[in-house]
C-alpha cells in the first residue's frame, strides 16, 4: 500500500513534458514537507516521451534535471533509481505498482509518479491534449490510499496498435494507429471514474486527481487503453 502525500497537474504544450515535469516535481517535494534528497525513486509512465529522443530512459533526464544523487558513485554515496514504464494509457498504474513494489527496498522511502505525454516527432498527426502529473508517493503518510490494483485483458485486440518506425524519405521517426478506435463515454458516479478511452495517460491521471478532493471514502479509477485492455486502481481516504 503506498499513500499520495502531495501532486500537481497541468496541461501543456506539445514539446514542453521534461521542463514542466521538473517544475512540478519541485512543488511537490515542497508541499510533501520533504526536499529532493529524500527521494529515492523515480517512475515515469506515459505514451508519447518528448520527441522519442530519450525513449526508454525519461525518468533518468527528470533526475538529471532534478540533481537528485547525481554524484559519483561509492558505497557510501546516495542513491535514486529512475526508469519508465511503458503499457499504453494504463501506464500510469503500472508506475504507482511498480513503486509500491520498489520502495520498500529503497533507502529514501520517499518516490516521484511522473506521467505525460508529448508529441513524439513533428512528422505525426497530433490531435491529443498532453497533460503532465508529477506525485509524490510515500509508504506511509497523511493522503489517499492505493488499496489495489486490478488488470484486466479480456477486451485486449491486437490489431488496435500504434505503430512506430523511421521514415527513410524524410529521415525521421513516424508513427501511424492502426485499426479503428471504439470511443468511450467518460463515466463518473459515486465512488467510480472512467475516462475517455481517446485520452493518454497524463489526462487520465489529471481528470482522476481533480476528483480527489471531493472524495472522503473510496474511489475506483479505471484507465481504458485504445486496445481495450483496463485497469482499476482503488484508493481509500
Amino acid at each position: 500500500m503506498v499513500v499520495l502525500l502531495s501532486w500537481e497537474s497541468q496541461k501543456i504544450g506539445d514539446t514542453d513534458l521534461l521542463k514542466t515535469t521538473i517544475k512540478l516535481a519541485k512543488k511537490v517535494v515542497n508541499s510533501a514537507n520533504i526536499s529532493l534528497s529524500d527521494i529515492g525513486l523515480i517512475v515515469h509512465g506515459g505514451v508519447f516521451r518528448e520527441h522519442f529522443r530519450t525513449e526508454p530512459a525519461f525518468s533518468t533526464h527528470i533526475q538529471g534535471g532534478l540533481n537528485i544523487h547525481c554524484t559519483g558513485i561509492s558505497f557510501e554515496s546516495e542513491t535514486c533509481f529512475s526508469f519508465d514504464v511503458t503499457d499504453g494509457s494504463c501506464s500510469p498504474h503500472v508506475a504507482l505498482q511498480s513503486i509500491e513494489d520498489m520502495l520498500p527496498y529503497v533507502k529514501n522511502k520517499y518516490a516521484l509518479l511522473c506521467v505525460g505525454d508529448d508529441r513524439p516527432s513533428k512528422q505525426c498527426d497530433w490531435n491529443q491534449d498532453s497533460y503532465c502529473v508529477v506525485a509524490v508517493v510515500a509508504l506511509s503518510g497523511d493522503g489517499p490510499r492505493l488499496v489495489s490494483l486490478d488488470f484486466d485483458n479480456s477486451n485486449l485486440d491486437p490489431e488496435l496498435m500504434t505503430i512506430g518506425f523511421f521514415d527513410e524519405k524524410i529521415r525521421r521517426n513516424r508513427f501511424e494507429t492502426k485499426g479503428e478506435i471504439k470511443a468511450s463515454d467518460v463515466q463518473s458516479r459515486d465512488g467510480y471514474f472512467c475516462g475517455d478511452n481517446q485520452w493518454l495517460s497524463g489526462q487520465h491521471m489529471h481528470e482522476f486527481l481533480l476528483r480527489l478532493d471531493k472524495h472522503d471514502d473510496t474511489l475506483e479509477h479505471c484507465i481504458v487503453d485504445w486496445s481495450g485492455k483496463s485497469t482499476t486502481a482503488k484508493w481509500e481516504f
